[in-house]
């Protein structure tokens, strides 16, 4: 008989209560709802129907992109694409590549890549029907959800995603590749992450529950981490896709090992091994980055088995006041729930 991995059935215990809460969920019509996640975040949409996904900047970006002739020449991309494009764009680029010179490198050195993705990115609009799906998905799974609109737009290929007052922003440049896209010009980390547009949906999901969340700490590691599982857990509850699949690969052969090492330093601020280090990977690295992602979900994981009530665990996850009593509560210890 197959094993049944216990995520599974986490999985189909959490779709189950989904199911259940959908008549007793309430929905809290505000004027306005603030939310704390990863960035700063504004009033958003109430219901799926309201949420906007928006995918003008990626023509733009392609518009931009024929006319750019070496790596200094940085005004088309400027004038053409940045000057032109939407409040999610003009986020994205102060939050992350801050200008069309540092932008026009990055693109002008994978040019060959970039060029690869052109058709699958000015299709992702056809996409619409999944991302409402898993919209809907969370309207079922916790009370008083709110929607944020969604940008896709063309960066430097650093991030595939995040968040700003005006919703969520998706690198899609990451999540545009097919299976000829050219790899020679990308980065280890770069070449870890790349994925067709079928784990869009799941790259959704995961800044839609950043957008969830009401934490009132969380700058030592063991915070960060928990931010972050948490939206891969209940992500993946929402989507039926994880986007870390290599990092829990590794993290389920490797977990009492990693879990020994995460302990001695979950208390403090250095992140550097654990999270948002795919600069530090190599062609050789074993280890891959972001291994905290794997640690956070596990945490968030452990918690759910043990509770006899999983809406209100879902709730809990959501809502962490104090991470170190999170854990204990988890009960994880760097093994299986």
């Amino acid at each position: 008989m197959a094993k049944v991995h216990p995520r599974h059935i986490v999985a189909a215990q959490v779709s189950n209560t989904a199911s259940a809460l959908r008549s007793s969920a309430t929905c809290l019509l505000a004027s306005a709802i603030l939310w704390s996640c990863d960035s700063s975040t504004g009033p958003s949409n109430l219901t799926p129907a309201d949420a906007q996904f928006i995918t003008s900047d990626i023509p733009l970006f392609w518009q931009a992109f024929d006319q750019i002739k070496s790596i200094t020449d940085t005004v088309v991309l400027r004038r053409d694409y940045l000057d032109r494009g939407t409040q999610g764009l003009q986020d994205f680029t102060g939050l992350r590549w801050k200008n069309a010179t540092t932008l026009t490198q990055a693109v002008w050195t994978r040019r060959v890549y970039y060029s690869s993705i052109r058709s699958t990115s000015l299709n992702v609009q056809a996409l619409e029907p999944q991302f409402r799906k898993v919209y809907q998905a969370l309207d079922t799974l916790i009370d008083n959800p709110v929607f944020p609109d969604v940008y896709f737009v063309i960066g430097a290929m650093g991030t595939g995603g995040t968040t700003s007052p005006h919703g969520l922003l998706i690198g899609t440049e990451l999540f545009s590749a097919s299976s000829g896209s050219p790899t020679t010009e990308l980065t280890p980390w770069q070449k870890s992450v790349i994925r067709p547009p079928t784990i869009l949906p799941a790259i959704v999901v995961h800044e839609l529950v950043h957008y969830q969340q009401h934490y009132q700490s969380g700058t030592t590691l063991l915070g960060i981490a928990i931010r972050e599982g948490c939206a891969d857990f209940i992500g993946e509850i929402l989507s039926g896709q994880t986007i870390n699949e290599s990092i829990r690969m590794y993290g389920d052969a490797h977990e009492p090992t990693l879990w020994n090492e995460f302990k001695s330093e979950m208390g403090g601020t250095d992140i550097s091994r654990w999270l948002y280090n795919g600069g530090t990977i190599t062609e050789t690295s074993e280890r891959p980055a972001d291994l905290g992602y794997y640690i956070g979900a596990r945490i968030c994981e452990s918690y759910f088995a043990k509770a006899a009530d999983k809406h209100k665990a879902i709730e809990g996850i959501l809502n962490i006041g104090d991470f170190e009593a999170f854990l204990q509560q988890s009960g994880y210890s760097g093994t299986s729930p």
